[in-house]
């Protein structure tokens, strides 16, 4: 196949779409396209380039513009950022149809049908553009059917059922669309995994060199098993037996949701993960010479890392902005937070976690009955010194200098400090060394009126790099580039175990612990049976655990917004309070108040968007705005709104 490289690189969409601003929001009639598009091999392949534009943006951490809001507004983050930005209109119950934010109304829809339309008119004459090879017609044309395929699956994770178009490119001034409704939940699952499988027959297993970013064989069957473990679990399976979507019915008659469980679906789900494993293609960064700290950073920093599946490559800058402390030189925020829950979600060293009650109601996000597992070693009491292992291996600036430091933080797995950032410590921006980051009220990285600063007392650290000295200058190019990953290889390991917990932890017991160990063992912690021998033969220890698992594993990657609710916990998990350190006290005294658990609403009461979480039945899934309602007249609306 021909080398394309008029475009230095896929996706880093924020420069490519404005490369192409002229295909976006035009019917896919209009008359350029129809008369010049796929007459030349340049402008068909920019039309391709297009039909990636619409996947939505996770790594705009703060949840502005139209990117996805899912990591701000889940219950392992908590973000200081102001103003009318659709994480905090949710978390806070003051979103509706009405809403106008693009985060909701055209990120998590109208966007992903644009991608829909897009690329069902690319397949559709991608075919009859004379300058390309039978072979390129044939992988283009797959690369939009995984597209297509992937933004129902986007579609279905936000809102649930929608409306279904198949192979039709719908005109949306079309008269004729008040007499369409949203389909079967498992009409549209089982066309969508068969778009992934029909897509990956005609896939490359890989691309290299600028290429990185496009669809592959294995991304579409991974997006083929995520599709299909959402499908299996409990809010779209049955919905725990609650009856809670049995009178969702479309203008046909339709039940739009299975409100019967279906214990085969998590066997499909977990066949599905073992495809991609069967692949053989990828791999965690598990290098035997260097730290699980630094195979984990490596993970996340590498371009390519071989347990990528399908990224988007990104623009350092919103990431990295928004999880920098505030005042370390060039541009900095420092207002995405980690909550105390996921700090208390980390296992210690030894492997144990050492909040045993997390998933209890007493527990309340952190501020409630604190359980501690005395074997695990905890403790919330004193203080030790601690070089914060995270930073301790970059030689641009080494670390040797121990600081004084809580014991709660002291004694963890090596994920909690890949991940975790606490007041106190030093930060490291390539050879520029900042010591006593300072988080309480006063302090030089702690709250202020722009609102940039950590609600919770702590920073993410994931996706940051620390070989970049981003303190001298506000060019987006200092913050680097970046691979984020919609979907990597220790997700597939963690579904793969989860749907066979589900179906079988029996029968299934060690094709289970293979695959949770494996991503134990890159993280640098024991194996969960060696930690906890009673799960073995205990569907509901293992199902707490992988859980665990999953959350401290896949934190800050835009998952568990929705692991919360598919699994129908979110009413317990993303209600109440938002718990970190006191950063309304005046300093950061070892045993001081700052090192309290306070609930972010008790420091800053109604100010901003510092309110007490609501979650309620109807927020198990967004409602369909007003725009598409009056578009079609009659649609049926989610439930509660």
């Amino acid at each position: 196949m021909k080398r394309i490289s008029r475009i230095p690189a896929l996706l880093i969409l924020s420069l490519s779409v404005a490369a192409c601003d002229s295909f976006l929001d035009r019917q896919p009639d209009d008359q350029l396209t129809s008369k010049n598009v796929f007459d030349r091999e340049e402008s068909t392949w920019e039309y391709l380039v297009n039909v990636y534009s619409f996947v939505l943006r996770y790594a705009e951490d703060g949840g502005y513009d139209k990117n996805s809001f899912s990591i701000a507004a889940s219950d392992e983050t908590s973000c200081a950022y102001s103003g009318n930005r659709s994480f905090a209109l949710w978390t806070h119950n003051q979103l509706t149809p009405l809403t106008t934010h693009a985060g909701y109304r055209t990120g998590t829809y109208s966007d992903q049908y644009k991608g829909i339309r897009e690329a069902t008119f690319f397949m559709q004459n991608v075919g009859s553009c004379p300058e390309l090879t039978p072979a390129e017609k044939k992988i283009w044309s797959a690369e939009a059917r995984f597209l297509r395929a992937y933004y129902y699956t986007e579609l279905l994770k936000w809102y649930g059922p929608v409306i279904f178009n198949g192979d039709e490119v719908v005109d949306f001034n079309d008269p004729d669309l008040d007499k369409t409704d949203r389909a079967p939940w498992e009409t549209i699952v089982n066309w969508v995994a068969n778009e992934y499988d029909l897509a990956a027959a005609d896939l490359p297993d890989s691309w290299g060199g600028h290429d990185l970013g496009r669809a592959t064989k294995g991304a579409a069957l991974a997006m083929k098993a995520r599709l299909l473990l959402y499908s299996a679990s409990p809010l779209f399976n049955g919905q725990n037996g609650t009856g809670m979507y049995d009178g969702i019915v479309n203008r046909f008659g339709e039940k739009l949701f299975n409100t019967e469980y279906d214990k085969e679906r998590w066997k499909k789900a977990a066949d599905a993960a073992k495809a991609v494993i069967d692949l053989d293609l990828y791999s965690l960064v598990n290098d035997p010479d260097l730290s699980p700290i630094e195979n984990i950073h490596q993970a996340f920093i590498s371009m390519n890392s071989p347990e990528n599946i399908f990224v988007r490559q990104e623009q350092g800058r919103a990431w990295r902005v928004g999880c920098t402390p505030a005042g370390i030189g060039g541009t900095s925020y420092g207002g995405v937070a980690a909550t105390q829950k996921l700090v208390d979600a980390f296992a210690m060293a030894n492997g144990r976690y050492p909040v045993t009650n997390m998933e209890e109601p007493a527990y309340n996000n952190g501020l409630g009955e604190i359980e501690i597992d005395p074997e695990s070693g905890y403790t919330e009491t004193g203080y030790s010194q601690l070089v914060h292992p995270f930073f301790e291996h970059f030689p641009t600036a080494p670390q040797t200098t121990p600081l004084n430091t809580m014991n709660m933080y002291v004694g963890r797995e090596p994920r909690f400090y890949a991940n975790i950032f606490w007041s106190g410590q030093t930060w490291v921006s390539g050879p520029v060394i900042k010591t006593n980051i300072q988080f309480y009220q006063g302090g030089a990285n702690g709250p202020r009126t722009s609102n940039n600063y950590p609600p919770t007392g702590y920073i993410c650290l994931k996706f940051i790099d620390p070989t970049l000295n981003t303190t001298t200058s506000n060019d987006s190019g200092v913050y680097g580039y970046m691979s984020w990953p919609m979907i990597r290889y220790a997700d597939i390991l963690l579904m793969y175990a989860e749907a066979l917990i589900e179906y079988d932890c029996v029968v299934y017991q060690d094709e289970i612990l293979n695959a949770w160990n494996q991503v134990r063992s890159r993280a640098g912690v024991r194996n969960i049976e060696e930690v906890y021998p009673e799960i073995i033969g205990s569907h509901d220890l293992m199902q707490k655990y992988i859980r665990r698992e999953r959350l401290v594993e896949l934190c800050f990657e835009g998952h568990r917004y929705f692991d919360t609710r598919r699994w129908m916990i979110a009413e317990q998990e993303d209600n109440g309070e938002v718990v970190g350190c006191n950063i309304e006290a005046t300093n950061h005294n070892m045993n001081g108040d700052y090192w309290t658990r306070t609930s972010v609403f008790d420091c800053y009461g109604e100010g901003g968007f510092m309110t007490r979480r609501t979650f309620t039945k109807r927020n198990y899934l967004l409602p369909i705005n007003q725009e598409e309602l009056n578009r079609v007249p009659g649609m049926t609306q989610n439930l509660g709104w």
